[in-house]
């Protein structure tokens, strides 16, 4: 650099730190003046501005100790989208859905009650070991829990930066419970969901595909868990998820449920209307003709022994447990349905985009 140009850098470097060091002297003089009382005029801004910058410090305090937002009552809530229902031991009615949306039935079904919930991140699933124990779990990597059949709820995990859904959750005992999602998103838990363990399972990691989406879990009364998910994946365990083994694929889409009948007998179900069922632990399999392509969302077994399932498109399909005497029936308001549960042998309760829906066995309404 020349003489020439490094006197100027230096000439303009002590410029701006004079100009600084006026400025800076005259902000004090101005303070100085108005905590003594001589300049009047700026000191009401002063004030102002002091409770303004105390509000903020004590706002911004709240948003680190706690980034909760409860879900909103809405006096409609039944009536917005709902993704799935359970019936707990009391015979009671917990369904949940969009923007943290839990709403619980005593009288069945007939009034719904909106229970407080710290999240609107919306809720993909619910389980009940018990009458009052229970958990959710949805978008954001939310996990909640209830300790009184659904009526309130508390946060235990919540993971908004995975960007990763959980799609299904299952308790073994109050203790023990695995919650699964997203890109092989899997937790469990030993202590009833006060701390949550993320597991790894290179069994289940296909090295042409990789960890695919786990969409639903279940366990027969043999002691032996299930998964369903995407791209046809299927897995069993025998020791309750401390080891998973990936088993054949009878089909390449996704499965979204997986229904085990009190026979043990694994029906998972999914895109394009397939329902396949296996009375073999899957050493074979015999695919329900559904006659349609609309996805099957859920699928339970009635008391009566017979499988019913809800679709998209208003679609819900009912057959023997063996599959047969198929029967498929068509809503006219082609509405979707996401989850149903069992009232009584001929009366169902569904959830979906129109939220609670009372329904018959043909799919229609109950009025």
């Amino acid at each position: 650099m020349s003489i020439v140009l490094r006197e100027a850098h230096r000439h303009l470097f002590f410029s701006g730190r004079q100009a600084l060091m006026i400025k800076l002297n005259f902000a004090f003089n101005v303070f100085s003046k108005t905590v003594k009382g001589q300049n009047q005029w700026f000191m009401y801004p002063l004030i102002l501005f002091i409770i303004f910058n105390f509000c903020v410090i004590q706002w911004t305090w709240a948003e680190d100790e706690s980034d909760i937002l409860y879900a909103v009552h809405q006096p409609l809530v039944e009536k917005s989208l709902l993704l799935d229902i359970v019936k707990t031991e009391d015979a009671n009615f917990v369904a949940v859905g969009e923007r943290g949306h839990i709403i619980y039935s005593a009288d069945d079904g007939k009034t719904w009650t909106q229970a407080t919930v710290p999240t609107r991140s919306t809720l993909t699933a619910v389980y009940f070991i018990n009458a009052k124990r229970g958990w959710a779990v949805g978008h954001d990597a939310i996990i909640l829990t209830t300790f009184d059949g659904g009526k309130s709820w508390a946060r235990q995990f919540f993971a908004p930066e995975k960007e990763q859904p959980f799609m299904d959750v299952w308790f073994h005992t109050t203790q023990y419970g695995i919650a699964i999602g997203a890109y092989g998103m899997y937790l469990d838990t030993t202590d009833g969901g006060d701390t949550w363990n993320e597991k790894y399972y290179e069994t289940l990691d296909d090295p042409d595909f990789g960890l695919p989406h786990f969409n639903s879990i279940a366990f027969t009364n043999e002691e032996v868990l299930y998964m369903a998910g995407e791209a046809g994946f299927l897995a069993r365990s025998n020791n309750l998820g401390e080891s998973w083994a990936a088993l054949d694929r009878p089909y390449n889409g996704s499965y979204f449920n997986l229904l085990i009948s009190q026979d043990n007998m694994m029906v998972p179900s999914g895109l394009r209307g397939n329902v396949w069922l296996s009375e073999d632990q899957s050493a074979t399999w015999k695919k329900l003709e559904t006659g349609n392509v609309a996805s099957v969302n859920c699928g339970i077994q009635l008391s009566s022994g017979e499988l019913f399932f809800v679709c998209m498109d208003g679609v819900s399909v009912i057959c023997k447990k063996d599959g047969s005497d198929r029967k498929v029936n068509l809503r006219a308001d082609r509405v979707a349905l996401s989850s149903v549960a069992e009232l009584t042998p001929h009366h169902l309760i569904a959830v979906g985009e129109k939220g609670v829906l009372h329904i018959g066995l043909d799919g229609k309404d109950i009025k």
